[in-house]
């Protein structure tokens, strides 16, 4: 259905049909689908918790392969410690021959400098490509409640029996002609078709009867709203889509509304008509929120900034678990402890980084960060068990070999004479 604006003496206007006109393409598309399948229920935040271990879990070899080596460098570096901090105190003046005695040593002992970098560099890859779809999805997700609104706004309209429909005619130049609404005759409610080749005009007789009609249809707007947001409530949080801090309202307002528009039609295939050419104009939205019944639910705050502070949280306990695990690489790979230094400073900077991200961008992506970040720091405590002790036994089993072969003799005369 199309808005037409039709110079009669009442006449109330409709506004759907957006989303029959625009569909999620590409990356955008499979990343909506799959969060849609996984939310049990309909709760989208069960879906955005198992789509976010789906994308820890795809690639998972990868940073299996990339932590295994990063804790065997650690292993390797723990295992060379005398002789790198010898080599320290020994060319503590000449840094470049430090460097180079130290490689050398690298190649004797296996030490890899790169083992990690290309697993983690398509792990980052991956996750920025995953990211700027899930934003566009966050986008929809705002869109989309408010078009649902619309479409059961405009079915009470279309179907209340104060008002009358007149079916529009179209001339062969493509012009669409309306009828007379004072002498035409109106069209049964069972005749109305819903596609948008066909074109209706809604006329109401008097002005008591367009706000009583107007009043049902945004009420309706606001039934089918908290229909909604029942489904991107997470524990505190009453909107997922929103920030979770308490300055934000769990409503989302005008400006919001079409900051995500703009977010939206990026990520989307327009067929025969525009995203423009949708309900995103100020008129309209304050027309759709215009119940009374919503007037409570514009002031709720959002949440708590709870969400932040764990993301916060669990990014530092990430830093420190990470810096331990490679504590003898940071210690001993630079003589002027460079690299060390940069750790630090990194174990800080991450945290507030996330921060900032949870500050700016959804409750939805706060909760991304959170069980992505504990998912990675469970995994590499896991994997460093894991390798430390086959590492532990490997070393064990060597140094036996070692032994065996440098008494040989000894241990050959000693079982004769037994």
């Amino acid at each position: 259905m199309e808005l037409l604006n039709v110079l009669t003496k009442l006449p109330i206007s409709v506004y759907d049909g957006n989303l029959g006109n625009v569909e999620l393409t590409g990356l955008t598309k499979l990343v909506a689908n799959i969060i849609d399948k996984f939310s049990i229920g309909g709760y989208i935040a069960i879906g955005i918790l198992l789509f976010t271990l789906l994308l820890k879990i795809i690639p998972l070899p990868l940073d299996i392969y990339s932590r295994v080596a990063t804790k065997k460098n650690a292993l390797r570096m723990e295992r060379m410690r005398p002789e790198l901090e010898k080599l320290q105190k020994q060319y503590a003046n000449n840094k470049e021959l430090y460097q180079k005695k130290m490689m050398a040593l690298y190649k004797k002992e296996g030490y890899s400098t790169f083992a990690s970098c290309l697993p983690t560099i398509f792990t980052l890859v991956f996750f920025i490509l995953v990211i700027s779809a899930f934003n566009q999805y966050s986008a929809y997700h705002k869109v989309d409640v408010f078009n649902q609104m619309a479409v059961s706004y405009s079915q009470e309209i279309r179907y209340d029996d104060r008002v009358s429909v007149y079916e529009c005619t179209v001339d062969g130049d493509g012009n669409i002609i309306s009828p007379d609404v004072e002498t035409a005759t109106p069209i049964a409610k069972e005749d109305i078709k819903e596609e948008n080749k066909h074109l209706y005009v809604y006329y109401v007789q008097d002005e008591a009867t367009f706000n009583a009609v107007m009043k049902d249809a945004q009420d309706a707007a606001a039934e089918k709203y908290f229909e909604l947001a029942d489904n991107q409530k997470f524990l505190w949080v009453r909107n997922i889509w929103v920030e979770d801090l308490p300055w934000k309202k769990a409503f989302v307002n005008k400006q919001t509304y079409n900051n995500a528009t703009f977010t939206y039609s990026k990520g989307c295939s327009c067929k025969g008509t525009t995203i423009e050419s949708s309900i995103n104009n100020d008129q309209v939205y304050d027309i759709l929120t215009g119940s009374s019944l919503l007037d409570e639910e514009k002031a709720k705050p959002n949440g708590f900034l709870i969400l932040v502070a764990l993301s916060i949280g669990s990014m530092f306990l990430s830093q420190i678990v990470m810096s331990k695990s490679q504590k003898a690489q940071l210690e001993l790979q630079s003589v002027d402890q460079t690299a060390a230094q940069t750790n630090k400073m990194m174990k800080w900077m991450m945290p507030i980084m996330f921060g900032i991200f949870s500050f700016m961008y959804t409750a939805s992506f706060s909760l991304y960060l959170i069980v992505s970040t504990l998912f990675s720091m469970v995994s590499t405590v896991i994997i460093n068990k894991i390798v430390e002790r086959k590492f532990v036994k490997r070393v064990a089993r060597e140094e036996e070999e070692k032994y065996n072969k440098r008494y040989a003799h000894i241990l050959k005369n000693k079982n004769k004479d037994e």
